[in-house]
């Protein structure tokens, strides 16, 4: 029963629908702004929104985490030269939010920093306010690499792409 009421739960996500809480020029917004942040620190920033998963992720019960680190590894955010990747992952259907970090940033700052963000955007997301979740993820995120990775020379490799994936 269980697995009938999540199926439901993500037909009613599809991407079409979805698409309007995250309208294209706010994304693109965002995608400066991970570019302008990415210049003052070494992590690599990037969000993936998924409005609802594949028939047989639901039906073999993948999570939201499980999820989380498929993206991660496909979108080659673990292969960063510093070890400095961070995948955002929201998972509309199932209200979700997850970040993955690399090995280089889990060694440095606890699972419950990144725990607490993550509840921090669900609640704006539970508000339905879906951009200023994004917003306010990406500043918390921002302020922790600034802090703890800051970028010390003027070289700036730019090793994964800024823009959301929404799909």
């Amino acid at each position: 029963m269980k697995t009938l009421k999540r199926l439901w739960q993500h037909l009613l996500h599809p991407r079409f629908r979805v698409q309007r809480y995250f309208p294209t020029p706010a994304l693109e917004s965002i995608s400066r702004y991970i570019g302008a942040s990415e210049q003052k620190h070494l992590g690599q920033i990037r969000f993936v929104i998924e409005s609802n998963f594949p028939l047989a992720a639901i039906i073999n019960a993948v999570t939201p985490r499980e999820r989380a680190y498929q993206w991660f590894c496909n979108l080659g955010i673990w292969d960063t030269e510093q070890n400095c990747g961070v995948l955002v992952y929201i998972d509309f259907a199932d209200h979700a939010v997850e970040i993955i970090v690399d090995r280089g940033i889990a060694q440095t700052i606890p699972n419950e920093t990144w725990q607490q963000i993550c509840d921090e955007m669900q609640q704006l997301f539970h508000n339905e306010q879906y951009l200023n979740g994004l917003t306010q993820g990406l500043n918390r995120i921002d302020a922790i690499l600034q802090s703890e990775y800051p970028r010390t020379n003027e070289d700036f490799d730019n090793e994964l792409p800024n823009d959301v994936v929404v799909l």
